[in-house]
């Protein structure tokens, strides 16, 4: 699955190990088909579904706890989880799963519905408090989960197939990092993401094409994460728009839960360095503290950050290739350079096609906070993501401070 041009020096003093999700089934209908026979597989007698009020208001989560009672399992829905994974909301749910004593958790939302139903299946195994398991950088896991079945309503995070749980910490996000997060059973079913609000549909969209671009130009990326972000990417340019303008276009919906679902799998590989690289390590802390939604906040970020890591002639010459792949004949006879930038362009066109800021004055982020905030990514949250080993060109405090003023003004070379 080489990319031409892309082949992978080995490192034999490094040893590439991961694992994935027990098992995955992305089909249109699934979770009907699909839901009932493996919960009973799974053991499942008595059922958490973890949800919140808004994909419960649309019906979802109520017809995924009907579909399990059709087995005559005991079925349970909890909507208490908040629109972001904070400390609270994860304590809370954790506790109302250790005192039902469930031995099958389903999660039916967005990542934050997610994240939090994979750390209560944790909690049901594992007795501590919930924040001993959100460390990124140890696994604090002493015990499998409890068997979990993630079911996605967003094509975003893809948090059904990732080993990541993400909780917000005061102003910044963390993240538990675990095998044990990952799903028995993902159903990724297209027909769960018809409901989905336009605006959560844009964000989700970059969140998904953040994960694999950001991918793409990781310095340890290979062949096998290469080919999987290269083509999530070229769904999101070709099917993003439709999502977007037209909730009910199924065609779209399901090639967006694959570019989704294939990003999740992306960053689980431990050479993508988590999450991901610069975009989330900005995104994931200036969201929380300014009160921009995770995927916009991932979105707003990532052509800077291109621009940025473009500085490096390795990663130019990364993005100039996916360029040809992704924008075809828009960028034929363009130079390297040329077809890089012309590629990033092509992000922020994306974005304002879905009627999303493309700058951080957009979101009304003041930029007399910025310099403070750049310093503190350079000094401590930089560490946190690898950025020294995984991110293509170094951070100083001063090219940093000057990425975050161009995110604030919106400034990109033309």
């Amino acid at each position: 699955m080489s990319l031409k041009g892309f082949e992978t020096k080995i490192n034999v003093a490094r040893v590439a190990m991961f694992d994935q999700p027990k098992r995955i089934i992305f089909a249109t209908g699934a979770t009907e088909q699909f839901l009932g026979t493996e919960a009973t597989r799974l053991g499942g007698r008595k059922v958490v579904v973890v949800t919140d009020k808004g994909v419960r208001k649309a019906g979802m989560s109520d017809t995924v706890a009907d579909l399990l009672k059709k087995e005559h399992l005991d079925v349970t829905v909890y909507d208490e989880i908040a629109a972001e994974p904070t400390v609270q909301s994860v304590r809370a749910a954790a506790k109302f799963g250790r005192e039902g004593k469930f031995d099958l958790v389903v999660g039916v939302g967005g990542g934050a519905v997610l994240d939090t139903a994979k750390l209560v299946a944790v909690c049901l195994t594992n007795p501590d408090d919930v924040m001993t398991y959100v460390n990124p950088a140890e696994d604090k896991t002493k015990e499998p989960a409890k068997p979990k079945i993630l079911i996605p309503t967003t094509s975003g995070t893809g948090s059904e197939v990732s080993n990541y749980s993400v909780v917000i910490e005061g102003l910044y996000k963390t993240w538990a990092a675990s095998s044990n997060l990952f799903a028995d059973v993902a159903i990724v079913d297209p027909e769960m993401v018809i409901s989905c609000p336009p605006r959560q549909t844009a964000g989700s969209a970059m969140d998904a094409l953040s994960h694999n671009v950001e991918a793409l130009i990781d310095r340890e990326a290979n062949p096998l994460s290469d080919a999987q972000a290269l083509e999530a990417t070229r769904l999101v340019f070709k099917y993003a728009r439709r999502a977007y303008h037209a909730g009910d276009d199924l065609e779209a919906r399901w090639n967006m839960s694959a570019a989704a679902m294939l990003g999740g799998i992306v960053i689980a590989y431990p050479w993508i360095g988590g999450p991901a690289i610069l975009g989330h390590c900005i995104a994931e802390a200036l969201g929380p503290r300014w009160g921009v939604p995770h995927g916009a906040s991932c979105g707003v970020v990532l052509p800077y950050i291109l621009q940025f890591n473009s500085a490096s002639s390795a990663c130019a010459e990364k993005l100039a290739y996916v360029a040809k792949q992704v924008l075809g004949d828009e960028v034929h006879g363009l130079s390297q350079r040329e077809a890089a930038y012309t590629f990033i362009h092509a992000i922020r066109t994306l974005m304002e096609d879905m009627e999303l800021p493309t700058s951080l004055k957009g979101w009304n982020i003041p930029s007399n906070q910025l310099d403070e905030f750049a310093e503190y990514v350079v000094k401590e949250r930089q560490h946190v993501y690898g950025l020294p080993r995984f991110n293509p060109r170094k951070l100083t405090i001063e090219n940093t401070k000057e990425l975050m003023h161009h995110m604030h003004e919106g400034t990109l070379p033309k």
